[in-house]
């Protein structure tokens, strides 16, 4: 399978993870993955900005046990008597970080939904997985839904289409910045990191391993495959994070959907430029 690679700079790395990645692949690929996989599975954690605040002040907030990974997330609600939103944030953001569009649906007394996800935000803990992320999703779902419509971002993307892959009933939805094959998740991180091959491999196989199960499930293009509800596939031409030729792939294999590509905006602008919001937002309003 052909890796992608990610054509962007190197991260700013701090020095003793440098240290770390150079160290542990001199004593052994057994202590190099293990290394790798420390890292891997532990988002970083941002303030939140001041264009955030409003949104954090003013949504209703409750904690949500989800049984499955026997963990509480932070969730954010505003109520409505229209649509139901769930809004989905990336990896090492926040559920905040979709304001611009909860600012939108309130506008017609949509009840929108978010939440931080473990080890994110206001979530407790300090790593994480796709596979998690599903089960909150299917969570909040129960607990808060059924929902109309969803808007997902990076990593949330991919959770959302395995979720409503797996049953998640929706009549739209859309995917921003949205990754495919989680093998080459896993090769861009090493990528960054500059982990060799043969530990980006073993990293895959020791994830499988502990599963019990194909990453390759998780990916955005398998999901897609079962899915026939309209979806709106949007994408920075600009995007250092994640690369658009990713959404014109999934765009290709999607059963129904439109693809947005824009320019300029890179991998987090594009949630909050204005255009765009209104772009996404016409045409969740366009499926009721």
């Amino acid at each position: 399978m052909e890796n992608k690679k990610n054509t962007s700079p190197l991260l700013r790395i701090p020095t003793w993870i440098r240290f770390g990645v150079w160290l542990s692949q001199q004593l052994s690929t057994s202590l190099a993955t293990q290394f790798a996989l420390y890292l891997f599975f532990r988002p970083q954690r941002f303030k939140r900005p001041v264009r955030e605040q409003e949104m954090h002040q003013h949504a209703l907030q409750t904690s949500c046990y989800v049984p499955e990974i026997d963990k509480e997330i932070q969730v954010f609600r505003f109520t409505g008597k229209g649509a139901k939103v769930l809004l989905l944030h990336g990896w090492s953001g926040r559920g905040t970080q979709l304001f611009a569009f909860a600012d939108e649906f309130r506008k017609s007394n949509a009840e929108v939904v978010t939440f931080d996800m473990p080890a994110h935000g206001q979530s407790l803990g300090n790593k994480t997985n796709i596979v998690e992320l599903v089960a909150c999703i299917k969570e909040v779902y129960a607990k808060y839904g059924p929902f109309d419509h969803a808007i997902a971002h990076s990593i949330g993307s991919m959770a959302l289409l395995r979720a409503l892959r797996d049953g998640i009933p929706m009549k739209s939805a859309a995917i921003i910045s949205s990754g495919d094959k989680i093998r080459n998740v896993f090769y861009r991180f090493s990528e960054q990191l500059q982990f060799s091959d043969k530990v980006t491999e073993q990293m895959i196989q020791t994830v499988e391993k502990k599963f019990g199960m194909n990453l390759e499930s998780y990916s955005s293009s398998m999901s897609l495959e079962h899915l026939k509800m309209p979806l709106l596939i949007v994408h920075d031409k600009d995007d250092k994070e994640t690369p658009f030729i990713y959404s014109k792939d999934l765009h290709e294999i999607a059963n129904n959907s439109e693809l947005l590509l824009t320019t300029g905006l890179g991998h987090h602008r594009i949630l909050r430029d204005s255009k765009t919001v209104q772009h996404i937002v016409q045409f969740i309003n366009q499926h009721p």
